[in-house]
């Protein structure tokens, strides 16, 4: 008789499966956990980790606690207080509503909790190894629930062979739960890193109290209120002026009842609601609060429940640019304070975690217009001014360079002049150039940087500038300052989120440093360890932009002519450090084609 070849699988392993759909990586412990303790009406949350996690997870809350029943059901496959029936599946009002949480974080790691509810005299405490309940007892514990996970993936190492280093699951870990505590910012959150406190919240119930505890104080002073509601549907929150820029969507969190959620469509109406407000290469900081009837929402589309499905992504679309535009504007400083954060509804527990601590009142203005840093840098191909340019002799012929010798120009370029304060047009025995100048001077002052074999030339700044960064941010910076160091920039920390910054790259006006350091930092997040070779490049394309002369900007025919002899000795004038061409040629016959000669 033939074997059969479809059988079902062990517990154990059916459990190991699930913990692949739930538990991607440490940060998906603590969402889960965190998700929890939420739904578990915790007013105070702290989770303490190491070794990225990998080594150990603890999140702790004052929620309400399991009776012992409970708690050893919680461990099992299917088990759940929040849906009775699959109808309830599309009206979920819960966070981790999902039965496989725990079995599945259980099932990969050394497991334990230790819960108890507030008219119990005694905590339980329940083990769980690799799947398997080990020990369950009473013990003594406070009111809430305390969740520990060692060794995370011990016994599936090829899994555990896919993370990245300690610092960037640490990075994961910081913005899930940065997140998490945006969406409920009526809960004060801790997260303690290796014995450091690196984040904490202070529960008052203030999206901006929440928000300077995450991105610094100064934050504060670029906040836009957001509200709008129509039938069935509400927007709030706070975007950022168009002043504040980052280099990523990492500062852009979605909260649709309740839940942090990623959204194309979302952040679509975001871009479009900014559109021509930013530069390509920025992302404004925003904190969007969204609530829908439940019905109007499938939470059930992703296993981890961070994309949703919208029954109405049409309306949703319009709400949100609705919302956003009406905030960038129309928006009134002292109407940011009034506006009511729009949050998902918590039944309230009287007795339960009390709040720890309420941040003093700023006496700052709410916002500032804050100018924008003239590039000093730029200054160098300005050294005269238009007039004595216009008046002066014609100027040399300036030999182009070329990519190779079998397209090098056959003689030297002339200068003509600028169409649209952007473009430079020159005159060569082979054709007309074009050159574009923010791609040009890009090309110049990469190669000067670049032309020291060892530290960037740095330039030392007369008056230091601090600089205040993000808890995730200055622990980063704390591990990497000798890689700083290297690319130009002496940083010292004298507070436990702010730098002093007394040296960077000689070509970089100093009012970019920060904007420059966040642009490192992105490639730092990104990369479980970049080489010293990529950041350097990284950070001589980065500088050679911020310095280049820009798009707009007015040249003189000195100014031209200077410009193109620089680049006429660069190795690779053609093209720009991104790879953007930087000239491009029309010969007779191409001008004779444009004209319908040919």
């Amino acid at each position: 008789m033939t074997q059969p070849v479809i059988r079902v699988l062990d517990e154990n392993t059916a459990n190991k499966i699930a913990a692949g759909e739930v538990v991607e990586r440490p940060a998906s412990v603590v969402k889960e956990l965190v998700e929890n303790a939420l739904d578990a009406y915790g007013k105070n949350i702290e989770v303490t980790i190491a070794d990225g996690g990998v080594g150990f997870i603890r999140v702790a809350d004052d929620g309400m606690g399991m009776a012992r029943a409970d708690a050893e059901l919680a461990v099992l496959r299917h088990a759940t207080s929040k849906i009775s029936s699959a109808e309830d599946l599309f009206s979920v009002h819960s966070l981790g509503f999902r039965g496989e949480a725990l079995p599945s974080i259980a099932a990969v790691s050394r497991f334990s909790l230790i819960t108890r509810p507030h008219d119990a005299a005694l905590a339980t405490y329940v083990e769980v190894t690799g799947g398997a309940i080990t020990d369950v007892r009473e013990a003594g514990g406070g009111v809430g629930t305390v969740v520990t996970v060692a060794d995370l993936f011990y016994n599936t190492p090829a899994r555990r062979k896919f993370l990245k280093t300690p610092a960037t699951e640490n990075g994961h870990i910081h913005d899930i739960l940065g997140k998490l505590a945006l969406s409920h910012p009526e809960v004060a959150f801790k997260l303690v890193n290796n014995d450091r406190l690196v984040l904490a919240t202070p529960g008052n119930g203030g999206l901006p109290a929440a928000l300077a505890s995450l991105y610094g104080p100064k934050v504060g002073d670029e906040l836009l209120p957001v509200a709008y509601e129509e039938e069935g549907l509400a927007v709030g929150g706070y975007v950022a002026k168009p002043t504040l820029l980052k280099s990523s969507r990492l500062w852009q969190t979605f909260i649709v009842n309740g839940r942090v959620v990623a959204s194309r469509l979302l952040a679509k109406a975001l871009d479009n609601a900014y559109h021509s407000l930013l530069p390509k290469s920025g992302y404004p900081l925003a904190v969007l609060t969204i609530l829908l009837p439940a019905d109007a929402v499938d939470v059930n589309v992703h296993p981890q429940k961070s994309e949703i499905k919208f029954r109405d992504e049409g309306k949703l679309f319009k709400a949100v640019h609705r919302a956003v535009s009406a905030a960038l504007a129309g928006a009134r400083p002292e109407e940011a304070a009034a506006v009511p954060a729009v949050a998902w509804p918590r039944a309230e527990r009287p007795g339960y975690g009390q709040q720890s601590y309420v941040p003093p009142a700023s006496s700052a203005p709410l916002w500032r217009e804050t100018p924008l840093p003239f590039a000093a840098a730029r200054e160098a191909i300005r050294q005269e001014s238009d007039l004595a340019g216009v008046n002066a002799a014609p100027p040399e012929p300036v030999a182009a360079a070329a990519e190779d010798t079998a397209q090098a120009p056959t003689a030297a370029l002339v200068p003509l002049g600028q169409v649209g304060d952007c473009y430079i047009v020159a005159r060569g025995a082979d054709g007309l150039y074009i050159i574009d100048q923010h791609a040009a001077h890009e090309r110049i002052l990469y190669e000067r940087l670049g032309a020291a074999s060892d530290r960037i030339p740095v330039q030392t700044l007369l008056v230091p500038v601090f600089i205040d960064l993000d808890n995730r941010e200055a622990a980063l910076v704390g591990e990497h300052l000798a890689t700083f160091a290297a690319l130009g920039f002496t940083l010292e920390q004298v507070g436990p989120a702010t730098f002093r910054l007394t040296e960077m790259p000689a070509d970089v006006p100093p009012g970019d440093g920060r904007a420059f350091l966040h642009d490192i930092l992105v490639l730092l997040e990104g990369r479980a360890a970049p080489s010293a070779a990529e950041l350097r490049h990284a950070c001589l394309q980065t500088a050679a932009c911020r310095a280049a002369v820009k798009a707009g900007d007015s040249l003189s025919m000195r100014q031209i002519q200077a410009l193109l002899q620089e680049l006429a000795a660069t190795s690779l004038p053609y093209t720009c450090p991104h790879g953007r061409p930087a000239i491009v040629r029309f010969g007779a016959d191409e001008l004779a084609k444009l004209f319908k000669r040919t």
